[in-house]
């Protein structure tokens, strides 16, 4: 595990890759659709910051749209580029950049995306005003956040929720915001933003292979949390096991964190 920008831990290698996809699957079908409201269409410039694999730029470049991926994960953003070609996307390109300093020119991105990212920076704002600076007068900013205070199971688990506890607490000891999806709209006004769309969705699971998704994600992080000293390596095999029950109970309902979702527009002018 590794620090990818300000001070979001990540996995590298094959299992988070496997873990990408999984985020993919669970959320794109809605992403597609907020970007379609959003407007998003053939020609348009279209930035998706934090692309990951890539999986919401390909998907961009294949409606026809100028699309860029940005990350500062280069493993992550070969793969992206080696599928984009082998899928003949060459309208999709990757870059790496750091999304307060991301390298565009002022004033010429139609549609910018991130998800799953503000939440992980110490200044959300800041890296709000640098999309704003890059988008076109009218063009809009799309985001997709988590607030991870809403993860819970029925009946409880003991297990899920020191997870979840643990999780805001080590978000507010690395100064970031895991809750800071239910803000989202703050920080764009803040920016400088005009509100157009806020909604949220919350996956809900009783079975199927995204149900422990939580607990892979605990798997693949917990490592690095026991070398940080903010969990015992006993504890997290208790709490990996304790999740693993929930998971497998057919009469537990697992609920992943709930994602707010934002579409906010750069106005035309400052008049």
């Amino acid at each position: 595990m590794e620090t990818i920008g300000d001070k979001y831990l990540l996995g590298t290698g094959r299992s988070d890759h496997d873990r990408l996809r999984v985020i993919s699957e669970i959320h794109d079908g809605r992403t597609r659709e907020l970007l379609l409201r959003a407007g998003l269409a053939s020609r348009h410039r279209f930035v998706e910051f934090g692309c990951g694999l890539g999986y919401v730029t390909r998907w961009a470049a294949s409606l026809g749209a100028d699309a860029t991926g940005i990350d500062l994960n280069v493993d992550n953003l070969a793969i992206a580029s080696q599928l984009a070609k082998e899928t003949g996307l060459e309208n999709a390109r990757f870059i790496s950049a750091n999304i307060y300093e991301p390298g565009l020119e002022p004033e010429s991105v139609d549609v910018a995306y991130s998800r799953w990212l503000m939440v992980h920076l110490n200044k959300p704002v800041e890296a709000m005003r640098a999309i704003y600076a890059a988008l076109k007068p009218g063009g809009v900013m799309v985001c997709e956040e988590a607030d991870v205070s809403a993860v819970y199971t029925e009946p409880s688990s003991a297990a899920y929720t020191e997870l979840r506890d643990i999780c805001m607490e080590g978000a507010r000891s690395r100064g970031v915001d895991y809750s800071g999806g239910r803000r989202t709209h703050l920080w764009a006004r803040e920016a400088g933003f005009d509100l157009v769309h806020v909604d949220a969705y919350h996956p809900h699971y009783v079975a199927g292979k995204h149900k422990g998704f939580w607990n892979w994600t605990l798997q693949a992080v917990g490592l690095g949390m026991v070398r940080e000293g903010s969990l015992s390596a006993g504890h997290l095999e208790e709490l990996v096991a304790g999740m693993a029950e929930a998971d497998a109970s057919p009469t537990t309902l697992v609920a992943h964190c709930r994602m707010h979702q934002l579409i906010a527009r750069k106005p035309e002018s400052k008049a």
